[in-house]
């Protein structure tokens, strides 16, 4: 313990000195992060998100095809938590939006909102903007586990809303557009327009709200983000891909909406080795052109916000987080664009003194 506090200190005061420029004339940039993940030597036992359930971590198989420079992590680490920080605001990221299932409800959903608060605490200490994108599966969930009534699995997911509205979207860090907090919404996959619109009007703080791509030309909603662009289970072309990333960033400009672009490196899930499920497809990640290819659309889209989907989904492949295969290629992508002239040793510095 005593370690890890003098690693979160060094870390603190390097982030208080960190030169980052803020953005002008571009787009804020956030990473997506899953604050999900559970080790053993941290909580006593193995997570989902390491295992699916499938395979043997005390053993080192992990329910992924890359493997974090970090180590199979807890995310209520603190000194995890300020590595990923400082690592962040050394690539020049504005922040991150958090993956969020609601307050309470199932085991994991409780773990996962305590780590949110932690993270928000250490990104505002960098200075870092927070936003949440919330999930409006778990009322899926609910019902399925028999707990609740349609009626009432709409209330739990509707007080999650009203639980962020009160405590997260007027927090002086959180991310605003035109001085309105940004509210992003997983879906909404469970919800129906009418009670997604019941649940909108509710909002006292006057989200602007986006959605998947293909659910925010609903009520309520005020505009898309886009997302990896996955299909079907099918290996996606870089050809197609971008085209389908085109074709909405110019239809959501035509249209005078406001969306979020995406940049990521790839795409390779775990689900059909694991046995949970159909594989989602794939995107090549093509030795880190994937994505500095996707970041560079997505910065010239005309977008406001510009998301990394994701820091962290190594169940998904998504993450741009350093690996022991990948080191800290994906980080330097961007830091090469945010930082021009900045050292990317610091990076490499502040993975050393982690494992320090």
């Amino acid at each position: 313990m005593r370690l890890a506090g003098i690693l979160i200190a060094a870390l603190s005061g390097w982030l208080l000195c960190s030169c980052a420029t803020p953005p002008s004339e571009r787009p804020l940039v956030l990473v997506h992060v899953m604050p999900w993940f559970e080790s053993k030597p941290v909580s006593g036992h193995w997570g989902w998100h390491w295992t699916m359930g499938k395979t043997d971590a005390d053993h080192s198989e992990l329910a992924t095809h890359q493997r974090p420079t970090l180590g199979a992590y807890d995310s209520s680490d603190p000194a995890v938590i300020a590595t990923q920080v400082a690592l962040m605001k050394a690539s020049g990221v504005d922040g991150a939006i958090i993956d969020w299932n609601g307050q309470d409800g199932f085991a994991d959903y409780e773990m996962i909102h305590r780590n949110t608060g932690l993270l928000i605490a250490e990104l505002k200490k960098a200075g870092l903007k927070f936003a949440v994108c919330v999930e409006d599966n778990p009322g899926h969930r609910f019902m399925q586990a028999k707990q609740f009534t349609r009626d009432q699995a709409v209330a739990k997911v509707a007080a999650s809303f009203s639980w962020v509205d009160q405590h997260w979207l007027n927090d002086p860090a959180y991310v605003r557009l035109s001085g309105r907090p940004v509210l992003f919404l997983f879906g909404p996959q469970f919800l129906s327009e009418a009670e997604w619109s019941g649940i909108r009007t509710e909002l006292k703080s006057d989200p602007l709200t986006f959605a998947l791509p293909h659910l925010s030309r609903r009520p309520g909603i005020d505009g898309a983000f886009a997302w990896v662009p996955v299909s079907q289970g099918k290996a996606v072309t870089t050809e197609t891909w971008t085209k389908e990333l085109s074709d909405l960033y110019a239809r959501e400009t035509k249209d005078r909406r406001l969306f979020a672009a995406v940049t990521f490196p790839g795409y390779r899930d775990f689900y059909a080795q694991a046995g949970v499920g159909k594989s989602y497809g794939s995107i090549d990640y093509r030795e880190g052109l994937t994505f500095s290819e996707s970041f560079d659309q997505a910065l010239k889209s005309g977008a406001p916000i510009v998301q990394v989907a994701t820091w962290n989904d190594y169940g998904e492949g998504t993450g741009i987080e350093p690996t022991l295969a990948r080191g800290t290629r994906d980080l330097e992508v961007i830091l090469r664009r945010l930082r021009p002239g900045a050292d990317p040793a610091e990076l490499k510095k502040i993975l050393e003194k982690h494992k320090k």
